[in-house]
């Protein structure tokens, strides 16, 4: 038998844990009240910009869900540059010839517009997004395409099992609060440009913005940059600082604890299980109490991050129930939700969401073992780590921090926070948030060829058409046609 030959039969030695590094996080701000952080990254001549305006899908007025992403999505469709006015065609241009593109997004609590740009174009892109945010037209063709835009992507999730699942858990969970108030073609429907205009005029101001620079610059640079193209933006006069009551609503539970949906035709069924997950506390809360999301990501990445988690090895690998299982978390200041997630054939969505179940509820009664916390610990540290590779992902990831209303100095003790949570604490969290009472289910797909096995299981769920859906209802269904 011939020498094993190192490199090639026998693996190389791991190599020694290398020190976290995080680059310098500064803050300031300018005299009209807009925030600035810049984040040195050195070694490429990149820089991302990155507008971050804190008004999301959570300052929606009631009756009119989707007036936030309506309005952020037009801004790059028209502005004023100068003594012209740039339509949709000449901004994009511009964007292109800076080597980049605006890209526009819209959270729950903020909106985002930012720029990858190289260094010496950071100037031109700054003044685009100038443009873009302080003087844009918002032509009322360019509103009126959007929004059938908006309409017809919420039509197609309508027939994604996936995607109506996700919205379902969301709504059922959130309930009839602004969290809760999901985008549908009727509200999208009732939004006038005036309506969008005044939106505009309440949120875009300099006091919600921060500016975020990440990459090859400093911050003496960094503001004298910020300074030329927003410090002589003003909030307009006639408008008061926008309130924020909405976050401090918290979840009102609707409907059942099974929601089943039948979505005739669809490949797969989806599976989602939903549960409480710790809220993002106050600014000024305890140590204790910001470590109460350390505690939940761990305990959410053992469930479902990566192909060894627990829902994966349960779901794919040894039963062959799907290609996979999945979980994901999102805090709001009021509250938070935790979904576990797969797709199955029809006949498997019963066994899938007891398993899921199963796997959640375990969490409660049996303490994690160390090795498999340890391994859970390294994958989120990880892709913390990767963060830090791209100017992009560092200026989300400051951005993010402070929407969240939490201080940049927290990031640099994230993975030492992360470290200390131990299996007891998981143990107290899951028992403090996911009590069998509090998990619920949906299921979304054809419920005919899922056979009897779902009914039988849930005997007490909604069982609701997907073509007689209504989110906006608390029935979830359409008002009964009268004959």
């Amino acid at each position: 038998m011939p020498a094993r030959a190192a490199g090639f039969d026998i693996p190389p030695a791991p190599a020694p844990v290398q020190p976290l590094l995080l680059p310098l996080f500064a803050q300031t701000s300018l005299t009209n009240g807009m925030a600035l952080v810049v984040v040195e990254r050195r070694g490429l001549p990149l820089v991302t910009a990155m507008l971050s305006v804190r008004a999301g899908s959570l300052s929606d007025p009631p009756g009119k869900s989707g007036l936030a992403e309506l309005s952020f999505g037009v801004l790059g469709k028209g502005a004023r540059r100068g003594n012209t006015t740039a339509d949709a065609s000449a901004l994009a241009y511009a964007a292109d010839a800076l080597g980049s593109g605006i890209e526009i997004s819209t959270g729950a609590q903020a909106s985002r517009l930012s720029m990858t740009v190289m260094s010496n174009r950071l100037g031109g892109s700054l003044a685009l997004l100038a443009d873009v945010l302080r003087t844009p037209t918002l032509p009322a063709h360019e509103i009126a395409s959007s929004r059938l835009q908006l309409q017809e992507t919420i039509r197609l999730e309508a027939t994604d099992p996936g995607a109506l699942a996700s919205a379902l858990a969301w709504r059922l969970y959130w309930g009839d609060t602004p969290a809760g108030r999901l985008s549908t073609e009727q509200s999208l429907a009732r939004i006038r440009r005036e309506d969008v205009i005044n939106f505009c005029r309440q949120q875009l101001r300099p006091e919600q913005t921060t500016l975020v620079l990440a990459g090859d610059l400093d911050l003496a640079q960094g503001k004298a940059l910020a300074e030329r193209y927003f410090g002589s933006w003003r909030s307009p006069r006639s408008t008061s600082t926008h309130a924020r009551p909405e976050l401090s609503m918290g979840p009102q539970a609707l409907g059942p604890s099974t929601l089943l949906v039948d979505l005739p035709g669809s490949g797969q069924s989806t599976v989602l299980l939903l549960a409480p997950y710790p809220p993002h506390p106050p600014l000024r809360s305890s140590a204790a109490e910001r470590s109460q999301l350390r505690i939940g990501a761990l305990a959410s990445a053992v469930l479902g991050a990566g192909y060894s988690s627990r829902v994966n090895q349960q779901v794919r690998i040894k039963r062959g129930l799907s290609y996979g299982a999945y979980s994901s978390a999102e805090s709001l200041p009021a509250g938070g939700l935790l979904l576990l997630s797969s797709q199955t054939k029809h006949q498997n969505a019963s066994e899938v969401a007891d398993v899921l179940r199963s796997e959640l509820l375990r969490l409660a009664t049996e303490p994690v073992p160390e090795e498999e916390l340890s391994a859970r610990r390294a994958g989120l540290i990880g892709e913390f780590a990767r963060q830090m590779e791209s100017t992009q992902t560092i200026a989300g990831m400051a951005a993010e921090q402070l929407e969240r209303g939490e201080s940049l100095a927290d990031l640099a003790s994230y993975s030492d926070e992360l470290g200390k949570v131990s299996a007891e604490q998981l143990q107290a969290l899951a028992q403090q948030y996911w009590r069998p009472q509090a998990v619920r289910s949906v299921v979304v797909g054809d419920l005919t060829l899922a056979g009897e096995g779902l009914r039988q299981q849930y005997p007490d769920a909604w069982v609701i058409p997907a073509i007689d859906l209504d989110l906006s209802s608390d029935s979830l269904r359409r008002p009964a046609k009268r004959h």
